[in-house]
């Protein structure tokens, strides 16, 4: 294992303990902490401890590693670490019942085990848990006031998450969304989350205000090319990288940047079949999924979202350089390339 494989490892094992720890509890409730712990992977189904992939988390690393950046010490950085993905996992959680979605990483969702209503009480539960993390931390390494303001940032972060999943859902039945409409969304329902792993790393290290922002800027753009990237995997992305369904986002006709551009396009034959197939009030049959991939690719959108990928991870990139003037920033360079392996 590699010094930085080895890093990555304490970080993830930092992250779950933390959690773990937050999710203990009065034996009364242990149904309830047993459904986060079937979310995170320590559970199965029979609620039976296992051994499963940790995933990326790269919310919590984008954190530690900002925090070692600035400071030398990503310990510092636990409790907000901590936070940030049960926040990021209790909005994946709500996700999937708004989304009706009955797998995640291979798996039955929360809500399909356990029913809609429990599932919307494991999410909020996570999300107090979250808050806790940062105001009541133990121990603490930063001052009360620092804690505050940490919550300040993650609060902002979460209420535009809420605000693009609001968009996110009050679009699925319209055709006529915009390619800044969809930008604006993302900004919010996927980018603020990153922005504030990157902010809070620099925040709880004692970065400097310039720094704090440049280290905000960076996560932001990291966090559009993320979204960006998604989305072509979520039309031309294997089952092997996406752990859904292939092609899922055009069986569910989901307004994602591919079917947007495309929507927005030149009117053409082309573009009149494919808002056809969107205007349906069904998911895709497997023909019309074929279909609809086929009219996306005849449009041409697929370099456009990768142009567009780049773009925003060139931003990114940029965003660090200016940092650079402050501290090391050569891992979290590396780090661009872990988020996004396609572009």
């Amino acid at each position: 294992m590699t010094a930085s494989e080895t890093r990555l490892s304490e970080y993830v094992e930092a992250v779950d303990w933390e959690i773990e720890r937050r999710l203990a509890s009065d034996p009364s409730f242990a149904g309830l902490y047993d459904m986060l712990r079937y979310h995170h992977g320590w559970l199965d189904g029979s609620l039976q401890p296992i051994s499963a992939p940790p995933g990326k988390k790269l919310r919590p690393v984008l954190c530690f590693m900002m925090a070692d950046a600035v400071c030398g010490d990503w310990r510092r950085a636990v409790a907000p670490a901590a936070a940030l993905e049960m926040v990021h996992n209790f909005s994946l959680i709500h996700d999937d019942i708004q989304d009706r979605s009955p797998l995640r990483r291979y798996r039955d969702t929360v809500w399909a085990i356990w029913g809609v209503g429990q599932g919307i009480t494991a999410g909020d539960a996570l999300l107090i848990a979250a808050e806790q993390a940062l105001i009541d931390p133990d121990p603490p390494v930063v001052a009360p006031e620092v804690s505050l303001g940490a919550l300040q940032l993650l609060n902002e972060a979460c209420r535009g998450l809420c605000e693009g999943q609001y968009l996110d859902l009050h679009w699925e039945a319209e055709l006529s969304v915009s390619v800044d409409q969809y930008l604006q969304m993302i900004e919010r329902k996927t980018a603020r989350l990153f922005q504030c792993s990157a902010e809070l790393g620099a925040y709880y290290a004692g970065a400097e205000p310039s720094a704090q922002a440049h280290a905000a800027a960076f996560g932001r753009s990291l966090g559009l090319a993320f979204q960006v990237v998604d989305d072509i995997l979520g039309v031309w992305g294997t089952e092997e990288e996406t752990g859904k369904t292939t092609a899922l986002d055009v069986t569910t006709r989901k307004k994602a940047l591919p079917a947007v551009l495309a929507l927005n396009a030149e009117p053409s034959a082309t573009v009149r079949l494919l808002r056809a197939l969107y205007a349906l009030d069904r998911n895709l049959t497997p023909e019309e999924t074929v279909e609809a991939k086929g009219l996306l690719d005849e449009l041409g959108v697929h370099p456009r979202t990768v142009e567009l990928a780049c773009t925003y991870r060139d931003q990114a990139f940029a965003a660090l350089d200016r940092l650079a003037a402050y501290h090391d920033i050569s891992a979290l360079r590396g780090f661009i390339s872990t988020a996004l392996p396609h572009v």
